[in-house]
């Protein structure tokens, strides 16, 4: 897993050209990583008022939260500094990747 991390910044960034390849790149990456899944899911619920909360749920609602951290971070990651400046305010990964035509063509 390091080596893939330390390659992460050989990939090419996104510059505005060849989007349907970055993109194939980029869900290849989010998948080996194992973050890919916060784009299509919703975070985990927080126990209801009176409920007791569960040491599994709120282990699941902090890893889900990291990977969304991560995630995000690696989309803006792989983008030109133009487009970084322009993409780091969208504020959830899900709307970041939508921005980008949210589908992948694999």
């Amino acid at each position: 897993m390091k080596d893939l991390t330390t390659n992460f910044a050989k990939l090419d960034k996104f510059g505005g050209v060849d989007f349907h390849r970055w993109q194939k790149k980029m869900h290849f990456l989010l998948t080996t990583l194992k973050v890919v899944y916060v784009i299509s899911t919703t975070r985990p619920p927080e126990a209801n008022e009176g409920e007791e909360e569960t040491l599994e749920s709120i282990r699941a609602r902090m890893k889900w939260d990291n990977d969304v951290y991560l995630c995000r971070g690696y989309i803006l990651n792989a983008m030109s500094d133009v487009l970084f400046d322009i993409y780091q305010h969208v504020k959830t990964t899900k709307e970041l990747w939508d921005a980008f035509g949210g589908q992948v063509y694999v």
